[in-house]
């Protein structure tokens, strides 16, 4: 299984990662999970996925693995996704909700949020999902346990801080123009000044990689096509769809960064939202649907599933389904604490 944080330490030095990597492994994750028959502990940008910016195993996955393409992110006889512009009213119940809880309120105490990670809705036990600890300048820690996430504050052993984009994009979508909200969060995880790049017709990375499986099949090498307007309107709705995720995920804590983020969320017709209940509490369950076609046009499809607080909007489980994968649901429990308390192991 790959560890995140180990492939954070191996990309330090690594080249910048071009802009369609994120969609590129977001696939190739998904194709690793299911040869493995299980998810990652950690979402890719932790390893569901959405993981989270770039995750570092999302990085690596997309340096190493088959390119693929987000080729949909709707269910069949559904329309494509929509564009960057033109969004609507958007869907009456995330917009509800976001109306709810955008009133500005008091900061929460802390200076850092806790979030514990596992199977199990009603325990905040540390398991092999570890616990994340999101600081609110933007420095992320991981631990497997509580005293690896000891040590890796007090050594200061953590990742950098590319959640403030998605969190910056969130807090902006609260009251500013819903387009220009979506034109940053579908950006929030490209290098600063970078633009989506659709073009794959001059992707040296992806022509090196068709022309050595051309090569090991003994066929003619064929160029690889400029993707289609389907495609690339499905490329935008996963970036929106994972960065907002992100964002939500990494401050879970702040109803401005919540309300932001569902309000984008809310421009999406492929999201479908349903009343649900979760240990006994009303909850909003958030559907995704994603289609993949690798380079040899095998297929994968899937389903992500964010649960969250009917009244709040707060985070409760993330799922990922999808072809051969085992469906597995993670449970957030989330606190706000003292980065000093983690330090000294109070907690």
């Amino acid at each position: 299984m790959i560890d995140e944080m180990d492939l954070l330490r191996d990309l330090r030095d690594a080249e910048p990662v071009r802009p369609r990597a994120y969609e590129e492994a977001r696939g190739a994750l998904r194709s690793a999970m299911a040869a493995e028959g299980t998810a990652s502990p950690r979402r890719a940008r932790w390893s569901m996925r959405r993981t989270v910016g770039f995750s570092a195993a999302a990085l690596v996955a997309a340096s190493a693995a088959t390119a693929l393409v987000v080729t949909s992110a709707g269910t069949p006889g559904e329309p494509p996704a929509e564009p960057a512009t033109g969004t609507g009213t958007g869907n009456p119940i995330l917009t509800q909700l976001v109306a709810e809880i955008s009133p500005v309120q008091a900061k929460a105490p802390g200076d850092a949020t806790l979030v514990v990670r596992n199977k199990l809705p009603t325990s905040d036990k540390v398991t092999d999902y570890g616990a994340d600890l999101f600081t609110d300048s933007g420095i992320y820690y991981w631990g497997v346990d509580k005293n690896e996430l000891k040590k890796a504050v007090a050594d200061k052993d953590g990742g950098d801080d590319v959640y403030k984009r998605p969190i910056a994009a969130a807090l902006y979508a609260v009251k500013g123009d819903i387009d220009t909200a979506r034109a940053r969060m579908m950006a929030a995880n490209l290098p600063a000044g970078e633009k989506l790049d659709f073009d794959v017709t001059h992707d040296k990375t992806l022509i090196s990689k068709l022309k050595a499986k051309a090569k090991a099949e003994h066929k003619q090498y064929v160029p690889p096509k400029p993707l289609t307007e389907a495609q690339k309107k499905g490329i935008i709705d996963n970036r929106l769809w994972m960065n907002s995720t992100d964002a939500m995920i990494t401050a879970p804590t702040n109803p401005q960064v919540r309300a932001g983020a569902l309000r984008v969320l809310a421009t999406m017709p492929h999201v479908k939202v349903a009343k649900t209940t979760t240990d006994g509490k009303p909850t909003l369950t958030l559907s995704n649907r994603w289609t993949f076609t690798s380079i040899d046009r095998s297929k994968s499809k899937g389903v992500d599933k964010l649960v969250i607080n009917a009244s709040t909007g707060q985070p409760i489980a993330m799922s990922t389904k999808g072809s051969d994968m085992t469906d597995v649901t993670i449970y957030y429990h989330t606190a706000r604490v003292e980065i000093a308390d983690i330090r000294a192991g109070k907690f």
